[in-house]
């Protein structure tokens, strides 16, 4: 009898270690299928497409998903991008240009959603004249000092804003003002005929005097900025960005249903000057998707012009479909 419950013992005990064992391996080769409680770090400048994520974070729709999301912003492009590429950051809210730079120089990454630029009005740039300058038009920029950021989704509206109006890049005299405080002040103090600028900077010059020469919210879509996710947290942590998107969602939902409600939350995390504030408009944020392979392939095609793609690179392996 002893030696049959002995026998019975270890027997029991192999099938327990048996089932441990395939209960480990399942869990292991499902990597994606991340557990309630997540948390996702997200990378950003100072920026308004930064608003639907406070939205979500205020309004408790991260928590309804089990989901923790962390904000960090950055002051200086160079710091947050060198925070994505160190493995400090999931995730980071970037524009376009520099998304396929970084794709290009070897970063294994992809692009989730757009940010602001779904449609030509949102997250609009503008080429501005200084208030003292006679320029009034694009013909008039022949020859004349513009402020932009060389190399950057700046100088790629300005190149085709200006082929827009009639005049070849190469007819003005592109000024590097990398700093865009600067750059403001520049236009403001008439060091400078124009400088190429986004919102909310676009509203604050004007209201100072300075004149809208051309902008892209009308016609074809030129600037967007976008998430872009490593390959690791998409490999760790994808259903964690599923539901990163479903409380995304809602928060694009409530502003859109009521701006003005969460005016003082962008004035207060966003740099809107304050002499504009009272009269900033909250703009309309698209619900989560995927730059257009056209538009893409535009600003790839500029960047290849200019020798500024170190390896080739292709819509499918740039984009991340499947998460909302």
């Amino acid at each position: 009898m002893r030696r049959k419950s002995f026998s019975s013992l270890v027997l029991s005990l192999v099938l327990v270690l048996a089932l441990s064992t395939g209960c480990g391996q399942k869990n292991t080769a499902n990597p994606g299928d991340s557990q309630a409680g997540d948390t996702l770090t997200i990378g950003s400048m100072t920026i308004e497409e930064n608003l639907p994520v406070l939205v979500a974070q205020q309004n408790g729709y991260f928590a309804e998903q089990n989901l923790e999301v962390k904000l960090l912003t950055f002051q200086s492009p160079v710091e947050l991008q060198s925070a994505f590429q160190t493995g400090q950051l999931d995730g980071m809210i970037t524009d376009i240009m520099i998304a396929a730079l970084l794709k290009s120089s070897g970063e294994d990454l992809r692009v989730a959603s757009i940010a602001l630029g779904a449609t030509p009005e949102e997250g609009r740039f503008a080429i501005i004249a200084s208030p003292a300058s006679t320029v009034k038009s694009v013909a008039d920029l022949k020859g004349k000092s513009i402020g932009i950021s060389n190399n950057s989704i700046i100088e790629y509206v300005t190149d085709k804003l200006l082929l827009a109006g009639g005049v070849n890049p190469g007819e003005v005299n592109k000024t590097t003002v990398a700093k865009l405080p600067l750059r403001v002040e520049m236009l403001l103090s008439n060091q400078i005929d124009a400088i190429v600028v986004p919102d909310p900077q676009i509203s604050y010059v004007v209201s100072q005097g300075a004149k809208i020469i051309a902008e892209d919210s009308q016609g074809e879509n030129l600037s967007q900025s976008v998430t872009i996710v490593g390959k690791k947290t998409l490999n760790e942590k994808q259903d964690a960005l599923q539901r990163f998107y479903q409380a995304y969602t809602k928060g694009v939902q409530a502003i859109n249903a009521s701006p003005d409600q969460y005016k003082e939350l962008l004035v207060k995390n966003v740099n809107i000057p304050e002499s504009i504030a009272a009269s900033y408009q909250v703009q309309h944020y698209s619900e989560p998707q995927l730059p257009e392979e056209k538009d893409v392939n535009k600003v790839l095609e500029w960047l290849q012009e200019k020798g500024l793609l170190k390896n080739p690179v292709d819509y499918e392996s740039f984009v991340q479909s499947g998460l909302y």
